[in-house]
């Protein structure tokens, strides 16, 4: 097919600004294990696609259009067949499952069953569909930079964190939140992104990037990486510091009750098994900071240990906020925890940092402070 030449120019330099940017790009899993999708153009019509022969073909997509995997290696679009992996882009941006994503989208098949698909993009543009995920955009401009600092270094350090599924990152909250950019993107993120284009925050003794970890609220003090994730090197700019400053997060405080017989059956599900009944919980061990390290969990039939954060997560993150419980109840066919914060605890609080922000604190003053012996520097 002979493109006209409009669009073989546009194809020209979509590819060359992966050589010669100045920033760095990224490969984001926004899709996986899937048997179909679906994809529009936004805004432009027609979509660009790369063969797996490195040919590229324009096609005409007015409307949304049904993709689907045909195993073990093909994907089926517009009634035609095609080998994967294919790339697809647009000189606008591309809708997949209604929602939009710039740059290029790559789909391939790693196990012959689904398909995967990642959003191909620079890191500054990844982060204006992070930003509005990651963090309240009403919240102050300062702490907006702060966000978009930290954000921008932890994506970069994690570069290949998921190498071995074809990309760098995922979407979720295992690595940050990313569903694209949004068509009504407040004008406050795109102006922190950009207001800060290549900072960085670095260890002001070696010059390395710091593993920048956030979290929603502290709930009174973070915490030494170390104790939360023994197999991470304990690093000074890693180090818990005091934090008073998240009182006002809804999160500050909470308690959750859980059913103790689907208590009891996540617990099975997942390697402990204490039999039916529970008869007594008790706390064995907690950080400096009071999140508690390892819990006993004693049942009817046998008794286990179980550390904090593997509780958290059998029970589910958005239930057991944080480790920081200081109070565990049995009765009436429940468990009462009661806690204080929201996440896990290492580095930056968003809500405490929010708040320094209010107090006149500048984003450097709030990072250099949650994240001891650290600067920032601008990478490029």
């Amino acid at each position: 097919m002979n493109l006209p030449i409009k669009i073989l120019f546009f194809i020209l330099i979509f590819s060359l600004q992966h050589l010669f940017s100045d920033v760095y790009f990224v490969k984001v899993g926004i899709k996986t294990d899937l048997k179909k999708f679906y994809l529009a153009p936004y805004k432009k019509e027609g979509i660009f696609l790369q063969l797996k022969t490195k040919e590229i073909k324009k096609i005409k997509i007015t409307q949304q259009t049904v993709c689907v995997f045909v195993p073990p290696n093909k994907i089926r679009l517009l009634g035609k067949i095609y080998e994967l992996p294919i790339k697809l882009y647009s000189e606008g941006k591309v809708k997949i499952n209604g929602n939009i994503y710039p740059g290029e989208i790559e789909v391939f098949s790693k196990n012959g069953k689904t398909v995967s698909l990642l959003n191909i993009l620079d890191v500054e543009t990844y982060l204006y569909g992070v930003l509005p995920y990651e963090i309240a955009p009403s919240w102050t401009e300062e702490m907006l930079k702060v966000q978009a600092i930290i954000a921008r270094t932890y994506t970069i350090i994690n570069l290949n964190r998921h190498k071995d599924e074809g990309f760098d990152l995922c979407s979720t909250v295992h690595c940050q939140v990313y569903k694209g950019i949004n068509e009504n993107m407040e004008l406050r993120i795109k102006k922190a992104v950009d207001s800060t284009k290549g900072f960085v925050v670095v260890d002001e003794k070696n010059g390395d990037l710091v593993i920048t970890y956030y979290h929603a609220a502290c709930g009174g003090a973070t915490e030494n990486v170390s104790e939360i994730w023994p197999e991470v090197k304990d690093v000074k700019t890693l180090s818990g510091v005091k934090c008073d400053f998240c009182k006002n997060s809804p999160y500050y405080e909470w308690n959750y009750p859980f059913d103790i017989e689907k208590f009891v059956i996540k617990l099975k599900v997942n390697g402990y098994n204490i039999g039916d009944k529970i008869k007594n919980i008790l706390v064995l061990s907690k950080t400096n900071h009071g999140r508690t390290k390892n819990l006993q969990i004693v049942g009817n039939k046998n008794t286990v240990e179980i550390s904090g954060e593997t509780l958290r997560k059998i029970l589910g993150y958005n239930n057991l906020k944080s480790t920081k419980i200081y109070k565990i109840e049995v009765k009436d066919n429940k468990i009462y925890f009661y806690g204080k914060g929201w996440g896990h605890g290492v580095g930056l609080c968003q809500w405490g940092a929010n708040e320094l922000t209010k107090q006149d604190k500048s984003f450097r003053e709030v990072i250099e402070y949650y994240y001891p012996k650290a600067k920032i520097k601008k990478l490029y």
